[in-house]
């Protein structure tokens, strides 16, 4: 998660006050997938297309709440959801 992070870092100084950051993530770890969703993350990753393995909603909130103010991150399944401003 910490060379995706990095991202933030590239966008924040482009943000003005009233700049809302948002987006969302399949996990990779801490969740619970069924069988044909883990099935898919492992050809995802083994592909190259998803790099999510290590990703988890701690590392990501954290990384969120070191660069902004107001921060929210929810799951849904295997996804977070989050805004920053």
């Amino acid at each position: 998660m910490s060379d995706k992070l990095v991202a933030l870092d590239r966008l924040r100084p482009l943000m003005d006050q009233r700049a809302v950051l948002f987006g969302a993530t399949i996990l990779g770890r801490g969740i619970a997938p069924n069988w044909a969703a883990r099935a898919l993350l492992d050809i995802y990753n083994e592909k190259g297309v998803f790099n999510n393995r290590d990703d988890d909603l701690e590392s990501l909130a954290d990384g969120l709440r070191r660069r902004f103010d107001d921060v929210h991150v929810e799951t849904q399944g295997c996804v977070a959801l989050f805004h920053a401003r």
